[in-house]
């Protein structure tokens, strides 16, 4: 989604290990006979000789990071209403947790072997040890058998999101990889008789002009969590596969294809000339003295504070920024480098998955749910709510909201192909997320599918992560002068191990 799908898409890592048979196996007879994966999820309950008969229903409990959303009791009478209406065999439990205890909560549950069938875990969360200890069930089988589930989202995102060679959570992202660009003050671009950015030159152009004329309103900003990525943006190769595999699931580790070695970011050429731009921009002010404190791009951007900042074609970004039209005369554009040649390297990895615990008595039946909200009109209820009072359609697939209702669709419901987009999308936000739903738009990674386990170098490992804050993102964001920043870097990772980790990584990836 990712996104981000993340960071290092952050998160491949979400799959793995057996316990098939056991798992498909724990289901009660009752069960059995209320969700069997060949049932017609949309039949309805009725009389004559070809309806089935009506099921019991069986509650099946969920657990999802967030806070319940205002209206949200009426959106769930009405989906388990439908349930039972479809004869699904099946009621919805929702619960809601924070998400400061949300991973705690999920394992002392599990631990206290609470009988529950649903939850959102994430390789960046507990997915892993949850796997590595059997308390999750693979969803091959049930996946296969169910249609509509499997055809909502794209084959990629199911390929490439295993654990060994293992279905081990529904995949629950909108995007297919990361394509990055700037959100533009199209209004000062036009003010100063610039042409349309279409390179990175243009865009540099463009923070002197405003640094130079403007007095009340700065070049750029950027969150500090999200500098890591100016160098990548500002790269002449951006959003194209062009031979290194920046994101590996390692931080501050790459993967050169040519020579498929993995190698450390300061030994990455085509990082070269904009680990300089950095540097400098740092240097001239059009970077922020206080980037390493920064956390209100957005907000600062909307006010009219900055001229460009950070774009992403998620979905969300874009949305975030449109604030910013309220100034007087304001008008934004996106500039997205190489638009006309995307070809970026993609994991199709996503970040959050939806999973089933060994305990649950029902997975079958979860299943089943899970298959029926792949189906247009019933995930819209629960994603988007009662329409009519908290949305109404827009064509086939946008929306207008009509209510403040926000489910957590990120930890339950989001299916690629059945999305809907909010009808004050900009057209050209609207495009670049399109372009970033598409898995065409990307080149399958030469790591695809990898997930470092860092057990046995995890000493070093745990003595590196550290220097990410410490000295990349300074490097990064030309807080650290670039060819001394990147010696800096080096040094000090490998003065605590880096080296071991590098080979281990190497020594997995040739496995």
């Amino acid at each position: 989604m990712g996104r981000r799908k993340a960071i290092g898409m952050v998160l491949s890592l979400v799959l793995a290990l057996s316990m098939m048979l056991t798992a498909c196996g724990s289901g009660s007879d009752k069960d059995a006979e209320s969700a069997s994966p060949g049932d017609n999820p949309t039949a309805t309950a009725g009389s004559g000789e070809n309806t089935p008969a009506p099921k019991e229903t069986v509650e099946l409990k969920v657990y999802l990071p967030s806070d319940r959303p205002a209206g949200f009791d009426e959106v769930l009478r009405k989906v388990n209403e439908k349930l039972k209406a479809d004869n699904i065999g099946a009621s919805l439990n929702m619960n809601f947790l924070p998400w400061s205890d949300y991973a705690n909560s999920i394992a002392v549950k599990m631990s206290a072997g609470e009988d529950f069938d649903m939850f959102m875990d994430a390789p960046w969360q507990s997915m892993l040890q949850m796997i590595a200890s059997g308390s999750i069930i693979p969803l091959d089988d049930m996946v296969a058998a169910r249609s509509e589930l499997k055809q909502s989202i794209p084959d990629q995102m199911w390929e490439y999101n295993k654990f060994g060679d293992k279905i081990m959570g529904i995949p629950l992202g909108t995007t297919q990889g990361q394509i990055n660009g700037f959100m533009i003050r199209k209004d000062l671009r036009e003010k100063y008789g610039l042409p349309e950015i279409k390179t990175v030159d243009d865009l540099e152009k463009f923070f002197y002009t405003v640094k130079e004329k403007e007095t009340d309103i700065k070049p750029f900003v950027i969150d500090h969590g999200r500098g890591g990525k100016l160098t990548l943006m500002l790269s002449k190769t951006a959003n194209t596969a062009d031979g290194v595999v920046k994101e590996i699931g390692v931080n501050m580790f790459n993967y050169s294809v040519a020579d498929k070695k993995v190698i450390g970011t300061w030994d990455d050429f085509t990082l070269n000339e904009s680990y300089e731009r950095v540097s400098k921009y740092y240097k001239d002010g059009i970077l922020s003295k206080n980037i390493a404190q920064e956390q209100n791009a957005v907000t600062l951007f909307n006010q009219g504070k900055y001229a460009s900042t950070y774009y992403t074609g998620d979905g969300v970004e874009g949305l975030r920024l449109l604030d910013a039209l309220k100034i007087p005369g304001a008008e934004l554009e996106i500039f997205i480098p190489n638009a006309d040649a995307i070809n970026a390297y993609s994991s199709f990895q996503q970040w959050n998955f939806l999973c089933i615990p060994k305990s649950s008595k029902h997975a079958e039946l979860a299943m089943d749910v899970a298959n029926w909200l792949s189906i247009k009109e019933n995930h819209d209820i629960l994603e988007y709510g009662l329409e009519g009072r908290d949305w109404e359609a827009v064509g086939e697939n946008s929306y207008k909201a009509l209510s403040t209702y926000a489910f957590p669709a990120f930890a339950f419901t989001w299916r690629p192909e059945l999305l809907r987009t909010l009808d004050t999308m900009l057209p050209e936000d609207k495009k670049w997320f399109d372009v970033s739903r598409d898995p065409e738009s990307y080149t399958i990674s030469p790591i695809a599918g990898f997930s470092f386990d860092a057990e046995k170098v995890k000493t070093e490992y745990a003595k590196i992560t550290p220097l990410h804050d410490a000295y990349y993102l300074p490097l990064t964001q030309g807080v650290l002068e670039a060819g001394k920043g990147k010696e800096t870097l080096k040094a000090k990772i490998l003065a605590v191990g880096g080296q071991k980790v590098i080979d281990e990584i190497q020594n997995q990836k040739n496995i």
